[in-house]
C-alpha cells in the first residue's frame, strides 16, 4: 500500500482534535459570507482567450485579477439573481487596440514615443507602457437568460517588461518602474482613470455589445517575481445607457508577505505574537528539515481578511511528512486560532491555507474553514 494513500487514516482523528466543541461560538464575520457566482452552463471561454496571459506578467497577476473582480462584482451584480460568464464581448483585436501606443488616428491607448532618439530601447525606457490588459466579465439573469451587466478590470503595470527589436532584427530586453516621481501621486492610477473614460465611451458606440450596467476597477499589478499579486487601485460603476465617469471610490486591499518589514510596520502583533511564534515553533520541532516558511496575507479596510502559509521542505520522507502535517495543523489551532490572555488576537474568523512543498510540488494541506468550524489535513 502506498503509505501517503494511507495517511489520511492516522491524520483523521485531528480533525476532531483541533476542532472547536459544537457548544463553542464563533464569530464568523462577513468575511466567511461571501458570496460565489454560479457559471453559466454550458460554460463558455473568454472571447480573448489567452491574451491575458501573453499581457499580464505572472500567473499571480492572472489569479488575484479574475478572482477578484468576482469578488468586487457581487457588491453590483447579486449572485442570487446573475450567472457569471466569461467575457464575450472584447476580443483579441480591441484589447489589442487599446494598448497601441497614441497614435494620430486616436486608436491606443498607452503612451506615445515623445521625442524620438532613434535608439528604441532608450524610447521604451523613457516612455512606458502603462496599459497591460482589460479583463471582461458578463453577469446574465438567471431567469431571462440575457446579459444585464457587465464587470472590467483595468489592468496596469508598475514596472514596465521591455522587449523590443530594432530595424536589423536586434532584440532588447529592459524593465524600467513607471512611476518614478517621489510623491504621494500614484501616476499609474491617475491614468488609469484617464484612459477608463475612453474604454467606456468606446463600449458604448459599439452597437454589438449590450448596453448594460458597467462596474469598473483599476488594477495595479506586482513586479513579475514578486511573490504576491498585485492591487485593486479604484471602482466605479456606470449605469445602463450612461457613458461618463462620474466618480472613483478607493479600494482599501492589500497583500503582504511574512517575514517582511512592511507587514512588521503595519501589524506588529500579528507579526511578533502570531506568526513569528508559530513559525519558529514548527522549525525547532523539524531542526533537520531546513524549513522555510512563508506567509501571504491580505487586508481589507485594515482587517486581515485571509491568511496562506508555505512551508517548503526539501526531499521529505513520509512518516516526516505525517509528523508535521499534525503539529503544524496543532500549532494552527493553539497559536493562530486561539486567543488568551496576553495575546487576545485570534485568526479563527479568516480562511486559512497551508501549503507543505517539496522541492515546488505540493505533498500536503492544511485548511482552517471558518464556516465549518473545522481544520483539515491530508497528504497530497
Amino acid at each position: 500500500m502506498d503509505i501517503r494513500k494511507s495517511m489520511l487514516f492516522f491524520i483523521s482523528p485531528l480533525f476532531f482534535l483541533v476542532s472547536c466543541s459544537d457548544d463553542e461560538q464563533i464569530n464568523i464575520s462577513s468575511i466567511q459570507k461571501k458570496e460565489i457566482y454560479e457559471i453559466k452552463q454550458p460554460a463558455k471561454s473568454n472571447i480573448s482567450r489567452g491574451l491575458i496571459l501573453s499581457n499580464i506578467n505572472n500567473s499571480l497577476n492572472v489569479n488575484e485579477i479574475e478572482k477578484g473582480l468576482m469578488d468586487l462584482s457581487v457588491n453590483h451584480f447579486s449572485t442570487k439573481k446573475f450567472y457569471m460568464q466569461e467575457g464575450q464581448y472584447l476580443d483579441k483585436k480591441i484589447i489589442n487596440q487599446w494598448l497601441d501606443r497614441k497614435s494620430k488616428e486616436g486608436v491606443g491607448l498607452n503612451p506615445s514615443i515623445k521625442n524620438n532618439t532613434g535608439d528604441v530601447l532608450e524610447d521604451e525606457k523613457n516612455n512606458p507602457k502603462i496599459l497591460s490588459h482589460v479583463l471582461e466579465q458578463n453577469f446574465i439573469n438567471k431567469e431571462s437568460g440575457k446579459i444585464e451587466g457587465m464587470s472590467l478590470a483595468i489592468s496596469l503595470n508598475e514596472f514596465y517588461d521591455i522587449r523590443v527589436s530594432d530595424d536589423k532584427g536586434l532584440v532588447y530586453t529592459d524593465q524600467v518602474k513607471v512611476d518614478t516621481n517621489e510623491d504621494n501621486v500614484n501616476d499609474v492610477e491617475n491614468y488609469g482613470k484617464e484612459i477608463a473614460g475612453t474604454i467606456i465611451k468606446d463600449i458604448r458606440n459599439n452597437e454589438k455589445i449590450p448596453n448594460v450596467p458597467i462596474y469598473v476597477t483599476l488594477y495595479q499589478e506586482s513586479n513579475k517575481n514578486d511573490i504576491i499579486p498585485g492591487i485593486f487601485l479604484a471602482e466605479t460603476f456606470i449605469p445602463e445607457g450612461e457613458d461618463k465617469i462620474d466618480k472613483w471610490i478607493d479600494i482599501d486591499r492589500e497583500n503582504y508577505t511574512f517575514p517582511s518589514d512592511s507587514l512588521y510596520s503595519l501589524d506588529k502583533d500579528t507579526y511578533n505574537n502570531k506568526l513569528l511564534i508559530f513559525k519558529e515553533d514548527i522549525q525547532e520541532s523539524f531542526k533537520h528539515l531546513n524549513l522555510k516558511i512563508i506567509g501571504k496575507l491580505r487586508y481589507e479596510n485594515g482587517k486581515l481578511t485571509d491568511l496562506k502559509i508555505d512551508i517548503n521542505v526539501p526531499l521529505i520522507k513520509d512518516t516526516e511528512l505525517i509528523g508535521l502535517l499534525q503539529l503544524t495543523s496543532t500549532k494552527l489551532n493553539t497559536i493562530l486560532l486561539t486567543s488568551t490572555k496576553l495575546n487576545t488576537i485570534s485568526f479563527d474568523y479568516i480562511p486559512v491555507t497551508i501549503r507543505i512543498i517539496d522541492q515546488k510540488q505540493d505533498v500536503g494541506i492544511i485548511i482552517w474553514d471558518p464556516t465549518e468550524n473545522q481544520i483539515y489535513a491530508t497528504p497530497i
